[in-house]
Formats: structure tokens, sequence, C-alpha cells
């Protein structure tokens, strides 16, 4: 059973050290490490070749964006199961070992296989994400009855904790979509959608979301691109061709929304857009009423952005009010 890591890097060559090391260090080692630089102009890929010379496989490529680096590992890895890897984070010493080892004792139809994750900040290592999102686990490794319960409303099985059929990956063309945010997540409904997913309870990567990063990582920023609300239209259409159409197609119609208000001036009108909430049926009164404002086009969807700002304050001033209410004690009782 041979195990292929995949590093998609970007102008990484401050961190990518960090990420090889962390596989290097394996008490059980990978078969192969590939690095796929993705159009870097600060040497990232160079930095990587100095370090561990024919230890590790660089391919480069003009930069395309995560997506499409992933796919080019998946295409050019040689293992039965591919370990994806950020170029900022870290595995565990046993993260190979432990999943080899649920990977060789669950059915044949778990194609996707993962393990907590914990989160680094400036200050210090926060809960897991099985600690925070509630997730507990009786076996190891558990396979998961509804595959799409670890994925929504939370993505759970990360990419960089997991281990995936690379045949599956190919069969479904995972990461063929061009996208630059959130491409792990469609990718993870794709295979939920035909496939059982697994986990097991240890923690197998260090999730960086430190300050330094704010600049380069989506998930530290927290600013929505537009591709992510492609990527969950892709996804919850997926689901609901699968038959199951609630609550996806609410989800679908919410996405819609979403890409409408996050284009700029460099994208189509939205007025068009708009009308794709209605596609499956799961928007009502409030997807009229934004399609009204989407007709005027980009202004119509700032004034609705700004409607919907301003009832956020009052909501949270309405809350705040309540919160601090003084209330008088209740009447002493007589003894």
């Amino acid at each position: 059973m041979k195990v292929s890591a995949v590093i998609p890097a970007f102008n990484r060559r401050t961190y990518i050290v960090r990420a090889i090391d962390s596989v290097m260090r394996q008490t059980v080692p990978v078969d192969e490490v590939l690095v796929i630089d993705d159009g870097s102009i600060d040497g990232t890929a160079e930095v990587v070749e100095s370090h561990y010379g024919d230890t590790v496989r660089v391919i480069r490529q003009p930069n395309s964006g995560p997506g499409p680096a992933r796919r080019r590992g998946i295409l050019e890895a040689r293992g039965e199961w591919i370990a994806f890897l950020d170029s900022d984070d870290e595995w565990t010493p046993g993260r190979n070992c432990e999943l080899l080892q649920a990977a060789e004792r669950v059915p044949v139809d778990v194609a996707w296989i993962f393990g907590d994750l914990r989160i680094v900040t400036d200050d210090e290592e926060v809960p897991s994400f099985f600690e925070k999102y509630g997730l507990a686990l009786k076996d190891c490794p558990q396979v998961i009855s509804d595959s799409l319960s670890v994925q929504y409303p939370t993505l759970l099985p990360y990419l960089q904790a997991s281990f995936i059929r690379r045949d599956v990956l190919l069969e479904l063309n995972c990461f063929t979509e061009g996208l630059r945010s959130e491409d792990d997540v469609l990718a993870a409904f794709q295979v939920g959608c035909r496939y059982k997913f697994a986990a097991i309870p240890r923690a197998v990567v260090k999730y960086y979301r430190t300050s330094d990063l704010v600049s380069s990582s989506v998930a530290v920023s927290g600013i929505a691109r537009p591709d992510t609300y492609r990527a969950r239209m892709k996804a919850f259409a997926t689901v609901i061709k699968s038959g199951r159409r609630r609550p996806w197609n609410s989800e679908y119609a919410s996405a819609v929304r979403g890409l409408c208000k996050s284009l700029d001036n460099k994208e189509p009108s939205p007025r068009k857009l708009a009308f794709e909430q209605f596609r499956y049926g799961g928007s009502g009164f409030k997807g009229i009423a934004f399609v009204c404002f989407a007709l005027a086009g980009r202004p119509g969807i700032q004034l609705w952005n700004a409607i919907a700002a301003s009832w956020r304050r009052l909501s949270a001033l309405g809350s705040s009010k309540r919160t601090f209410e003084v209330r008088p004690s209740p009447p002493l009782r007589g003894t």
C-alpha cells in the first residue's frame, strides 16, 4: 500500500521546509514526496531542491491556483493513497503510520480517511477540530454512516488530515474546476456523494492560522472570494443531483446570493446570475427581493448590502440592550 505526499506551493519559501521536514520525520515514511510549484517567483522550488535533492520531486507549472496544482499532483503521483499537505502546515510524526493502519482496516467503499487537526495561532494551540465541533468517535477507524454529516455545516475532513484514494479522485475528476479557494470543499462533496468516509480520533496535522499568513491565506484572512461561492454552488448541486434535495437547494440559493455580492467590477453583472437561485427551488421571498435589487446591477447589490449591514447593526444593538437590561429584583419572601 503506497502513499504519495502532495504539497502544492506558491511563494512559500519561508514555510516549505517546515512542511516537508514534517513529512520526512514520519515514523513510517511515505513512498514519495511531490512539491507542485505553482508558478512561484520567490525561489520556492530552488529552496526545496537545495535542501532535499532527489528525495523530493519538484514539479513546476504556471500559476493556476491550488486546485489545478493538486490535480497535477494526483496525476503525477504513483501511490494508491494521496496525502495532501498545505505548504504552511505540518504533519504530526505518527500521521502516516496511523492513517496507514486505518486504511488496512476499512471496507473498500471507504475512499476518504481523515484524522483530527489542531489549529496553531500566534499565542497557543487551541482545541482540536473534533473537540470544537463535538465529533466523538467510538471506533478507530470509524466508518461514517452519512458522509455528508461531517461536511455540513462544518467541513471536518480537511485535506491536510486525510488519506484519499487516488483512483477515486481521478474517477470523479476532482480538482478540475480551476478554483482558487474551497476546491477541497467541492472535492469532499463529490467523493461523499459516491463513497464513504472514515475517521480516526488522533490529531494528525498542525493547521497554522498565525497572523503572518493573513495576506496569503483565505482561512486566516476570512475574506470570501467569488470562488468560495462557486465551489459551494457546485458542491450543493452535486448533492441535489444525487437525489438529496433539502436543505441543499436552500444552501445553493444562498451561495448564489453570496457569489453575486462578492463579484467585483471585472466580473459579469449579477443581473442574470441572481435568477440562478431558483434553479432547484430553494429560494422564497428573500430570493425574489434579492432579484429585484440585482436587476439594478452592482448599485442594487451595494444597496442590498448596505440595508443588510444596517439590519445587522440594529439587531446587534437590540441584543446588547437585552443583555445589559437591568431588571428589578424579585420581592423578598417573608419568613
